[in-house]
């Protein structure tokens, strides 16, 4: 199992046009979804980063994801930006399109990893409570800005499917492990994390949780704002 996070600029109106890719139609492929970025921000209201699009998507193995980049038409998009390939090696809650036990999957690896990691958070939002977690999720981008072992980070965002996600870059998978347990996001895990009401996720989301990656090669450059290049990690892997 090969996990792999991609951002590309495109085009606002081919950002909203794109399509998930389907397992279906990619062999190898076994789970993906995709997203408009917003960059880490000051200030309660998010700000989308029209036509900065990313991909979130488990493989078989990396020969299924190099065809899916070589010959499917999201695949060239995202082919053309930047990319991180992973090993799962932390696990809290389930993975959309996947009925793996990721927990079981991910094991003790944590332990054994001292480099730089990458984290996920992924989830469907629940609409009624849209507001209160678009506040409390700005004092955790705060957080992130005000954290020197958070090397790059994005929130992700598909309205019509109600994703919402991060992806953050770390210098070690115990730096991503001392933010979720302090500051604002340890205070946001003791308000609205109930492990025993939906163990998938809490009072905003639901159907994913938290993922703790070790990250084995970066490819490819994104400029712009929030730029993400493949020195992030020179060094390091």
């Amino acid at each position: 199992m090969l996990f792999s996070a991609h951002v590309a600029n495109t085009s606002p109106l081919a950002a909203l046009r794109r399509r998930t890719p389907q397992p279906a139609e990619s062999p190898g492929l076994r789970s993906a979804r995709t997203a408009t970025c917003a960059p880490f921000t000051r200030g309660v209201l998010p700000r989308p980063q029209l036509g900065r699009e990313a991909l979130l998507a488990c493989w078989d193995d990396a020969a299924a994801l190099d065809r899916f980049l070589a010959d499917h038409p999201t695949g060239r998009v995202f082919a053309d930006g930047w990319h991180v390939r992973m090993e799962l090696i932390r696990a809290a809650g389930v993975w959309p399109g996947l009925s793996d036990d990721m927990v079981q999957t991910a094991g003790s690896k944590a332990k054994t990893v001292t480099g730089p990691s990458v984290a996920i958070t992924i989830g469907t939002a629940y609409l009624k409570t849209i507001v209160p977690f678009v506040r409390v999720n700005s004092g955790l981008e705060d957080q992130f800005l005000d954290t020197p072992s958070g090397i790059w980070g994005t929130a992700m965002t598909n309205l019509p499917q109600r994703l919402v996600a991060t992806l953050t870059v770390w210098e070690s998978p115990d730096a991503a492990l001392d933010y979720i347990r302090t500051g604002a996001h340890g205070a946001a895990v003791a308000a609205h994390y109930d492990p025993a009401k939906d163990p998938t996720g809490h009072t905003f989301v639901t159907g994913g949780g938290f993922f703790g990656f070790r990250p084995l090669s970066v490819h490819g450059t994104v400029g712009g704002t929030n730029p993400v290049t493949a020195n992030l990690l020179a060094g390091r892997i």
